[in-house]
């Protein structure tokens, strides 16, 4: 039979280890959840003085990895309003001291208009101010007034055409996808075949072409157009 006193002595072992351990879980409470105490922020807060503190915080703002995405960051930003500012800066142009200029841009009577200041407007046949152009509208204003591009017009034919299958009037639509100077590409269906043509411009929105094409028999086909734009 186990001696009772021995057993009593493992007993308190036992519960003396248990205390052991409480008090360390306690320690670490304790270290992990530091509760507020009014001297040391105090003692931070107003720690002008104090090198060790000034070295802490200087070292943690210093960081070159967190230097290198403030400087990125602020250079984004930096660069984003520079961009944003030429883009809206009015434009000027210079064509003598109080002299106006005005030049009719469409069939509506919209007008580019130059004041005295050299400052450009666009505005109706009324005079009613519909904007100022700016740096932003220059490279829209220049891609629609040059004499060659690309473009995607929607585009209406009507026109005579003719093949191995037979001639008559055909009617269809299509897309004007490049111009140079007043003669335009332009790709459509009809009702006998598809074509590519070649147009001359007679007003603004119309021109009469010459299309080679196939029909939808297979037959070569030609066709003389008037084509209008939507």
């Amino acid at each position: 039979m186990d001696n009772p006193l021995k057993m009593d002595n493992e007993i308190k072992n036992i519960n003396d280890q248990i205390d052991e351990l409480k008090k360390k879980k306690q320690s670490l409470l304790e270290q992990t959840q530091e509760k507020f105490e009014s001297k040391k922020f105090w003692k931070g807060f107003l720690g002008l003085c104090d090198p060790v503190g000034w070295s802490k915080d200087i070292v943690g703002i210093l960081n070159i990895r967190k230097l290198i995405i403030y400087t990125i960051i602020l250079i984004s930003v930096a660069v984003y309003f520079y961009i944003q500012g030429r883009s809206t800066k009015p434009v000027m142009i210079d064509i003598g001291c109080g002299k106006e200029a005005i030049i009719e841009i469409n069939e509506e009577g919209d007008q580019l208009y130059i004041d005295k200041s050299g400052y450009v407007w666009i505005r109706n046949k009324e005079g009613k101010v519909l904007k100022q152009i700016n740096a932003k509208d220059i490279q829209g204003l220049k891609a629609k007034l040059s004499p060659i591009g690309f473009q995607l017009v929607p585009i209406g034919i009507m026109g005579a055409g003719v093949g191995e299958s037979g001639a008559g009037f055909e009617v269809g639509g299509g897309i004007s996808f490049f111009r140079y100077w007043k003669m335009e590409l332009e790709t459509f269906l009809t009702n006998r075949g598809i074509y590519l043509g070649t147009s001359y411009q007679i007003t603004d929105n119309s021109g009469i072409g010459l299309g080679v094409g196939k029909g939808y028999i297979g037959d070569n086909r030609i066709i003389l157009y008037y084509r209008w734009r939507f």
